[in-house]
């Protein structure tokens, strides 16, 4: 099985026709001969059952093992985009209870637990792209993910838990690695101040006062700060594009929560009624007093790095956005420590907004 799943992989990858394939052609040529090669039987309809009825509607393929469904599958034709048809076909498995899904176009194969929580982008643990990967590395995951024995023994299932917990775990840790950086820059370690002390002797012969390097580290630390990637908490795709022009409604996104690129206007708004300067808590006050409905919310009342409340954390991000992609706001070195000063940038941009 495992040589002819490989084989049959590389012709679909070497034949151009496969990329004009309509629906029809796509399911007759590539998904039920594959499933034909995971030991699935096409031809036997209560094993793979065409147009299942899901409610008032009906999914492609349900793969069924004892009278039971063990797995939907939804096809497009080859070339189409598929994220536009993940959210039904997760909502027809989780009503009916299907802990695996599938949704190709032939092409490209995304693997689903829809029963797990999340939103439907998260119960992805797995793709396969018959045109860019290897048919080998490819058959590799289709045999313990799809064939029948796999399925019919669990161990399919299995695999796929144990896909979905990595990426979870991998999304978890590439999340909080910025945040305990920045916490062990804001709140240097004693072991960081040591190393630092250390490395600094080796390269020019003096070792300084462990509250020298402790003193540079503070004086510093904005400039070692690892921003994460643009931090909008269930934003739109429309808001992030209109968010540097300040088109949002009384500061709110859709769902009612604000992004750090929506409050870079507050701050710059902020800082100059005050003459361009203001200290780090005036901001941070009178922001508050602006959004507090937003603010009192409890996720933004939660203390994140350090025991800073969350909605402090935002400002403060927000700050180091406008100053490290816009050069809205100076650095610390410039405008003393605990202040926060416009640059001619951000007094221009000021006068953009309304």
């Amino acid at each position: 099985m495992k040589r002819q799943v490989s084989e049959f992989v590389s012709k679909v990858k070497s034949n151009p026709k496969v990329m004009i394939f309509d629906e029809a052609s796509t399911k007759q040529a590539i998904v039920l001969p594959l499933l034909q090669l995971l030991d699935w039987n096409p031809f036997d309809i209560d094993e793979v059952t065409p147009e299942y009825s899901v409610e008032n509607r009906r999914v492609d393929y349900a793969l069924r093992l004892n009278n039971t469904n063990e797995v939907f599958i939804e096809v497009k034709k080859t070339g189409e985009a598929l994220e536009n048809h993940q959210e039904q076909l997760l909502d027809y498995s989780f009503r009916l209870g299907v802990e695996l899904a599938v949704l190709t176009n032939g092409i490209t194969w995304w693997f689903y637990l829809p029963t797990q929580k999340g939103a439907w982008q998260e119960r992805k643990f797995y793709t396969i792209d018959i045109r860019q990967q290897d048919p080998d590395d490819i058959e590799s995951k289709f045999l313990p993910l799809l064939s029948k024995s796999s399925i019919q023994n669990g161990d399919a299932l299995k695999r796929a838990r144990a896909f979905y917990t990595g990426k979870q775990k991998s999304k978890a840790i590439e999340d909080t690695l910025p945040e305990a950086w920045n916490k062990i820059i804001s709140e240097p370690d004693p072991l960081l101040v040591e190393l630092v002390a250390e490395t600094l002797e080796k390269l020019c012969g003096y070792r300084a006062e462990l509250e020298t390097v402790k003193s540079f580290l503070y004086e510093n630390a904005e400039q070692f700060i690892v921003l994460p990637e643009y931090n909008s908490i269930e934003v739109s795709a429309a808001v992030k594009q209109q968010t540097m022009r300040a088109k949002t409604v009384n500061g709110r996104s859709g769902n009612g929560k604000i992004s750090q690129d929506e409050l870079i206007p507050y701050i710059i708004k902020v800082l100059h009624k005050h003459g361009g300067r203001a200290t780090k808590s005036q901001v941070e006050e009178e922001i508050y007093q602006t959004l507090k409905d937003i603010f009192k919310q409890g996720w933004y009342q939660e203390r994140v790095s350090h025991g800073v409340l969350r909605w402090k954390h935002f400002i403060a991000f927000a700050k180091e956005r406008a100053k490290l992609l816009h050069g809205y706001v100076k650095s610390a070195r410039e405008s003393g420590r605990g202040l926060w000063e416009l640059t001619q940038a951000g007094e221009k941009y000021y006068h953009t907004l309304k």
